[in-house]
């Protein structure tokens, strides 16, 4: 019967080495479990696969042992935790998520447990953890590494965490029954409360440093002994037991709309992201973009601008972004060119931007829609147009200043081909059926949890994709490893929201707002546009844009502006908060990967990202932006707002065909200020931006001083590969 077979014996025992091999039954001992991690790319079949060896008896008895020890990196306790949590919230989704009374704490108490195990209380011992050698690390038994990250205090918080989650398991009942200011709050609910706030705060404090949690301690004691101010700010004050009645006991407080947005959304497009890098999503990003502008001047920066503008599409998180995708694009733009500031001010521009490009907006667009009471899909549609002006401004500021430092295209054996890329094209498929999903209006949590399936199933399409049970594992621990990066950061901000609304302090925010910009809304929104690049000074853009939510858009919205716009108007400058200095988180991480100086680094990044600056003010003067007003109003804003963009990287640059002289880029400048106001300004604009290229095309054939034009037929020399340090000099 077997030769009768059509298909040869050796194909079906390679066939067999691979499935055994997948399941880890035959690993070289010698494997380390990142290696083992690492899919195989073998091309073509082969009698056994690098990194395997043939069967014999001996390896049938002894192989499993040694396959057990790669799995032990799942047995620390963090690794527990992680994958536990993961695993809780893929139950919620699959067979129906619990109470909000429920589902919430359990939510945050176990992204509080993994904080506590990951993060450590001082900086001092994370050096000394960091210090221990690989060879210490490797030479330990088996989940021994836990106690060189735990103190005894980090055990005592992480227990205290998880009973804290008991309790409001064995008291779900009575909790969800429960009518907020009229039931009874016992002593344990006192006490158990007021742990539950203390440690929120403390696993802020250690995931993104002091300021939220100061500022939350600040909202607290206003809001239980705020009568005892006087003037605007002076409210009725709160019982003990109502404080807590209202911050841990009802979906009001600390478990209020963003630990539900958290809980129910966030972490599942978090959660699939991780699966979808695991497959090797990421780097597909990465390449797609290099295939696609590779062969254009400076073609790392704008594969910066694509890879970034995907990868955040779906996670989020601006320094996750530089992180992910800056290690790729940060030297390849340094060995094309770009200055090192420079390579790394476009990766953090272009992370940034990924905040506010849909479907994730950094959980943003999930709150905005909760917070108006809009669609979800609604909020993305009109968040789009901005969001694209954002990379085409991006866009326009790198191609500017390749065209000026007259920089080349990339090396060829640096290129990605794209005939490379259509063999892992099957890896977008789970972000396309996610988006199916969302646009065919089923709900987030579905359509979040189906794609993660998808992206399972996908990865076996190809042999080099495969998701083999350590890399799903390793997934599921990452997943709830970013997760507390908005977990935390989100309920510590549930509490701020609940305070303003339990005292009205937004109503006081919003007669203080009117009263500075005496009734008018273009100083209004300086006003606003101040107070959240403030709120976002090193605080995660989440909280600080929900904090901005609840005091700074009353104002613009009693000035007249849509609920959408005023909410867009702040989730921007919260985000913009990365980019501006003193404190521009983003600009820093990439900063540490280019090896250039922070201040710098943060300074240029803020320079090219004016754009980010000026879109809000467009689409609240002009909602036709948001798509509010019609299709031919939406394409007149459109293509000013697109002109202004343009004309704002002419003047931060300084070329245009040429260098610019300083009269030159002023008037640029105000050009574009003129393109971003609607009517009969903008028009005048677009004359007036028809007439300077005009002039600096008219002296630029004259005697151009800057890089050759791409317009030019002849195409720009190719760059050499360089070293990293020939590469990064100064233009």
């Amino acid at each position: 019967m077997i030769a009768d077979c059509p298909v040869p014996v050796a194909h079906l025992t390679d066939l067999w080495h691979e499935r055994r091999a997948w399941w880890g039954w035959h690993l070289s001992p010698c494997q380390t479990a990142a290696s083992a991690m690492k899919p195989v790319d073998s091309g073509v079949h082969q009698r056994h696969t690098p990194g395997i060896h043939p069967v014999s008896l001996e390896d049938e008895i002894g192989d499993p042992m040694a396959r057990l020890a790669e799995y032990r990196q799942f047995l620390t306790p963090i690794a527990v935790i992680a994958i536990g949590w993961s695993l809780f919230q893929l139950y919620a989704a699959a067979q129906g998520a619990p109470h909000a009374m429920l589902f919430r704490p359990l939510h945050v108490v176990l992204g509080m447990a993994l904080v506590f195990a990951i993060y450590p209380a001082r900086k001092s011992y994370r050096r000394r953890v960091d210090s221990a050698s690989e060879e210490e690390l490797e030479d330990a038994p088996v989940g021994s590494p836990a106690p060189r990250w735990l103190t005894g205090m980090d055990v005592v918080l992480v227990a205290l965490s998880l009973a804290i989650g008991a309790y409001y398991v064995l008291n779900s009942t009575r909790i969800s029954e429960r009518v907020t200011f009229l039931d009874e709050v016992t002593v344990t609910d006192q006490i158990v409360g007021l742990l539950l706030i203390v440690l929120v705060l403390e696993a802020c404090r250690r995931i993104v440093g002091l300021s939220l949690s100061i500022v939350a301690v600040v909202f607290l004691a206003y809001q239980l002994w705020g009568d005892q101010l006087g003037g605007l700010l002076r409210h009725r004050g709160l019982s003990f037991d109502r404080f807590i009645d209202l911050q841990a006991l009802s979906p009001q407080g600390l478990f209020g709309v963003p630990v539900g947005v958290s809980a129910e959304y966030v972490f599942y497009f978090i959660l699939f992201a991780a699966f979808l890098e695991a497959s090797g999503g990421g780097k597909l990003f990465i390449d797609l973009a290099l295939a696609v502008t590779g062969r254009a001047r400076g073609g790392p920066a704008k594969a910066a601008m694509v890879a970034s503008a995907l990868m955040g599409s779906i996670n989020g998180s601006a320094v996750a972004n530089v992180v992910g995708t800056g290690v790729f694009t940060i030297p390849l733009m340094k060995r094309t060119g770009y200055r090192p500031r420079f390579a790394a001010a476009v990766e953090a521009m272009a992370s940034t931007g990924g905040q506010v490009l849909p479907p994730v907006m950094g959980a943003g667009a999930f709150i905005m829609a909760q917070m108006i009471g809009w669609d979800y899909r609604a909020v993305a549609l009109a968040a789009l147009v901005p969001a694209l002006l954002y990379f085409v401004a991006g866009y326009f500021m790198v191609h500017k200043e390749a065209q000026r430092a007259d920089l080349r295209p990339v090396a060829p054996e640096e290129r990605t081909s794209m005939r490379e890329v259509v063999g892992r094209l099957h890896l977008l498929i789970p972000l396309a059926y996610l988006v199916y999903m969302i646009l065919a209006g089923r709900s987030l949590m579905t359509a979040a949890f189906q794609a993660l399936v998808v992206a399972v199933v996908v990865s076996f399409l190809r042999r080099a994709t495969w998701l083999t049970p350590a890399a799903i594992l390793k997934a599921l621990q990452v997943g709830a490893q970013r997760s507390v990066n908005v977990a935390l950061p989100t309920a510590v901000a549930g509490v701020i929201v609940g305070v303003v609304i339990q005292t009205n302090l937004g109503l006081r925010f919003t007669e203080l707002v009117l009263a500075l910009s005496g009734g008018l809304l273009v100083p209004a929104l300086v006003i606003t546009m101040i107070g959240a690049i403030v709120l976002g000074l090193g605080m995660p853009t989440t909280s600080a844009y929900i904090m901005g939510a609840v005091l700074l858009t009353p104002p613009l919205i009693e000035l007249g502006v849509p609920a959408i716009a005023a909410h867009l108007f702040i989730f921007y400058f919260a985000c913009m908060s990365m980019l501006t200095p003193p404190v521009a988180l983003a600009a820093f991480a990439a900063a540490g990967i280019a090896g250039s100086p922070l201040h710098q680094t943060g300074l240029t990044a803020f320079r090219i990202s004016l754009a980010a600056y000026l879109i809000p003010f467009a689409f609240v003067l002009s909602p036709a932006l948001l798509l509010q007003e019609g299709l031919l109003a939406a394409l007149w804003t459109g293509t000013t707002a697109l002109l202004g963009t343009y004309a704002l990287a002419a003047a931060v640059i300084g070329f245009q065909s040429r260098s610019l002289k300083l009269w030159e880029r002023t008037s640029y400048f105000a050009v574009a200020l003129l393109l971003v106001y609607p009517g009969v300004v903008s028009a005048v604009g677009v004359a007036a931006l028809a007439a300077l290229v005009l002039t600096a095309k008219v002296r630029g054939d004259s005697g151009r001083t800057g890089g050759p034009d791409l317009t030019s037929q002849t195409p720009p020399p190719v760059a050499q590969p360089l070293n990293a340090t020939s590469g990064s000099k100064e233009l």
